[in-house]
């Protein structure tokens, strides 16, 4: 499991609290991911580095001391460049889920070391959360890792565990099942589809994928392998 910190209204300080809380209180199985990380400029990427966090999203939705978001598409700033590069020196992943297109594309430009914690496809529905197919590609062609999320307006107009399941099989039928994971954003959205809303009700999904014909040894993988090879690999 990723457990990501988001800044929202919360001061540097605050912020800082909780990455210690984070480093005494979490489990074993608990890794920590951080969103709308533009406080970077002012505490130091050396200083987020001792929390170990897997990845570190430059922005949210909107433009921060870092980038432009997906509803504000006003590039990547000077700062935020530095922070790509400071991050990547580090070993930390650079989480493009919130990046508007330029500052997307600039990323990408910069480092391998990208992810997307939570989208899905705008192929399938259109939204300024969700990646286009090329992008997707980007990710994919670098290693990085997807999460397929469970936020409603992302997935349809009368969203479901369905189209859950095909989002996923959207982006696996086009590039493969290795580099898909599920980021759900439990705790973090209350916008979920009925039947969708813990971790308990996510084992519905296999039903969609057995139907569908997916071997047990995919189904594991989205469901638990990948993700897990993925922060292994990148434990820091």
């Amino acid at each position: 499991m990723v457990c990501a910190l988001y800044r929202g209204a919360r001061s540097d300080g605050e912020v800082v609290k909780l990455l210690r809380r984070f480093r005494t209180e979490h489990a074993n199985n608990q890794f920590l991911g951080l969103e709308d990380a533009g406080y970077i400029v002012r505490i130091g990427a050396e200083t987020v580095a001792r929390y170990s966090p897997v990845y570190a999203s430059l922005t949210w939705n909107f433009e921060n001391e870092l980038a432009g978001g997906c509803l504000e598409d006003t590039g990547l700033k000077r700062a935020g460049a530095e922070a790509v590069r400071q991050l990547t020196s580090l070993g930390i992943a650079v989480d493009c889920a919130h990046l508007g297109k330029r500052a997307f594309a600039k990323v990408m430009d910069m480092t391998d070391m990208v992810v997307v914690s939570h989208a899905c496809s705008a192929a399938l529905y259109p939204h300024p959360r969700n990646l286009e197919d090329r992008q997707a590609q980007e990710i994919v062609s670098r290693g990085g890792m997807i999460g397929i999320t469970f936020v409603g307006s992302f997935l349809s107009k009368r969203p479901s565990a369905e189209d859950v399941f095909a989002h996923a099989d959207h982006f696996v039928q086009k590039f493969g099942p290795e580099y898909f994971c599920f980021g759900t954003d439990f705790y973090g959205s209350d916008d979920l589809p009925d039947g969708l809303k813990c971790f308990a009700d996510a084992d519905r999904l296999h039903t969609y994928f057995m139907r569908a014909g997916y071997e047990k040894s995919v189904i594991d993988r989205l469901f638990v392998i990948n993700l897990r090879n993925y922060l292994l690999r990148n434990r820091h």
